[in-house]
């Protein structure tokens, strides 16, 4: 009680003294998945005052940029709407190199440009939450939170497991519409007596379903369209402040009173009561780094002042790993012109892998895999790892006078995920080759150079023109499709007998892995005395005073699913808590 008075003392006398103009109750750094969210519930209270805080554009109501608003994500292909210094080893910084990770530099962050796929995970997700020390985070205590971010428009009404008047629009496309290749997969799940599921968010048994979607029926729903809406920005209690890159965190000893940001070119600093970091699992704990909250030894080795010994910050980063196999397609199994969405179904599987536990690895299915006329030729099975047991970390790094923030994935550090992942390539191998699938398709090859990919798509005149060539060429020549997807893949690759080829196998595997953009873990939720947690439960981090950290970072463990709909309800638990609480 005694520290507890002298914080809210510091607090006062740090806030009264320093000449920054208003003192905010909540300031709120990034406007993404979780930002986004906590800006629009603290500010339904009027007596709170809120700041929030977006390194990239604003996207005003009613003035969205097309590509943001288009249900194909075009806006994840747009280099303005992200971090662009932002890399990654996919293994640690000594035996791969840093390639770029794409994360959202905008309103709304990653939600305005990913996939739009809102899954859930499974309630075994958020019980082994609690088992690793998150208290009340189990399936039973997130679900009314899973409910109240929803207007699933699928569901019946009265569904217990669903909501239907929540912000944030879910819907499926439904099997009648799923496009030839996708089809062509489900008939081959049928015949070998796979469930099909009809709702992958509370049904969790193995089997295919069709994706839930964040989305209306003409456009994305993002975070910051659904919760940040003309009416509440009206609000006087809100303050949004975009092109804003916090460049650090205002102390005085274990206090922490506010934000320092780059706005319009100047330094500029903003007084708060609490600082909520929402930046993401790469960048929050990056924030975090910079201030001197983390593991100490690291810190001092860089030069940066130690305010307080949380080995957890930056540790315990994961993220779902996958491969692409692609296959050009039939010109009559190749997806319809008007039909945008790229993510229609999955599969959800066991492994059989010991000690990696039930549903821990899905397969996407897909039958267009870019926004130009080529990519709709093109379908794709990607084999993802939902539960991986490696886990890389984020710290600093010094070069030469500046610090900068390193990025180590880890993948396949932990032998079972390269098992499970060569299991997986194999299902897809068996699924492409099988005769319900087969007859759709001209030629298939594992992607091992996932940067060639990532070119075409880039959104230029000339690949919108050369896709339209090869598009072309394609359906009139298809023999031309082999060295187009080929360049894609390893010399000589054939998938009939690679899946026969365990030690090919496991080398195109190693080669092909790459990480979605699902980053998680890096200031975890557990108990106090855990020195590898570095949050409590209401997203308070430990041995800091007015800091909590609200985003992916908090997860202990990755759910069974993409992370955007976790985070939107991590952010509706820790706000409603926090409303409750005065």
């Amino acid at each position: 009680m005694h520290a507890l008075l002298i914080c809210l003392v510091s607090n006062y006398l740090v806030l009264g003294d320093r000449a920054m103009g208003t003192v905010y109750d909540y300031i709120i750094v990034g406007s993404g998945s979780a930002g986004s969210v906590m800006a629009g519930r603290l500010s339904e209270k009027a007596g709170n005052r809120v700041l929030l805080l977006e390194a990239g554009p604003d996207t005003p109501p009613g003035r969205e940029p097309e590509d943001v608003l288009d249900t194909y994500p075009m806006s994840y292909f747009n280099p303005a709407y992200a971090w662009q210094a932002l890399r990654g080893h996919a293994r640690r910084h000594n035996n791969s190199p840093a390639g770029p990770f794409r994360q959202g530099r905008i309103m709304g962050g990653t939600s305005s440009i990913n996939g739009m796929v809102a899954l859930r995970g499974t309630p075994d997700d958020y019980d082994e939450w609690c088992a690793l020390g998150a208290e009340g985070w189990s399936w039973d205590e997130v679900l009314p939170h899973f409910r109240r971010l929803e207007t699933d428009v699928d569901s019946c009404a009265g569904d217990p497991l669903h909501g239907k008047e929540g912000p944030l629009p879910i819907r499926r496309v439904g099997r009648a519409e799923w496009p030839p290749f996708v089809n062509g997969v489900d008939r081959w799940s049928y015949n070998r007596q796979v469930t099909p599921i009809h709702d992958l968010n509370s049904d969790f048994r193995e089997g295919v379903g069709a994706l839930p979607l964040s989305r209306f029926p003409d456009k994305r729903a993002s975070t910051a369209i659904c919760y940040l809406d003309a009416t509440v920005r009206a609000r006087k209690n809100l303050t949004i402040v975009t092109d804003a890159h916090v460049e650090g965190l205002l102390t005085a000893g274990l206090l922490v009173t506010g934000v320092t940001a780059r706005v319009e070119g100047q330094s500029r600093e903003f007084g708060g009561r609490e600082v909520i970091v929402c930046a993401g699992a790469l960048q929050s704990p990056a924030i975090l780094l910079r201030a001197g909250i983390g593991p100490a030894a690291k810190l001092r080795a860089v030069g940066v002042p130690v305010i307080l010994d949380r080995s957890g910050v930056g540790a315990n980063l994961l993220n779902h790993a996958v491969v692409y196999i692609v296959a050009q397609l039939r010109r009559d199994a190749a997806q319809p012109l008007a039909m945008k969405s790229h993510s229609t179904a999955t599969e959800r599987f066991s492994s059989g892998v010991d000690g990696c536990g039930p549903l821990d690895m899905s397969l996407s299915i897909s039958s267009k895999i870019g926004w130009h006329a080529l990519g709709r030729r093109i379908g794709a099975l990607v084999p993802t790892l939902l539960k991986p047991a490696s886990s890389g970390d984020v710290t600093l790094a010094r070069d030469g006078t500046n610090v900068t923030t390193r990025i180590e994935f880890n993948y396949l550090d932990d032998s079972r995920d390269r098992a499970r992942l060569n299991g997986g390539v194999r299902r897809a191998i068996e699924i492409l080759l099988s005769p319900e699938v087969r007859p759709l398709w001209h030629c298939a090859f594992p992607v091992s150079r996932p940067n060639k990919m990532r070119a075409l798509n880039d959104i230029t005149t000339f690949n919108s023109l050369r896709a339209r060539i090869l598009a072309g060429l394609f359906d009139t020549i298809p023999v031309i499709g082999r060295p187009v997807l080929s360049s894609l893949s390893e010399p000589g690759v054939d998938i009939a007998t690679l899946a026969e080829d365990p030690e090919a196998l496991n080398e195109i595997v190693g080669k092909s892995i790459v990480g979605v953009f699902h980053p998680a873990g890096t200031c975890r939720m557990g108990a106090a005395d855990d020195p590898t947690a570095v949050t409590n439960g209401e997203g308070r981090v430990h041995g800091v005073a007015g800091l909590r950290v609200v985003d992916a970072s908090v997860m202990p463990s990755l759910p069974r699913g993409n992370t955007n709909l976790p985070t939107i309800m991590i952010a509706e638990k820790i706000s409603a808590g926090m409303i409750a609480a005065g």
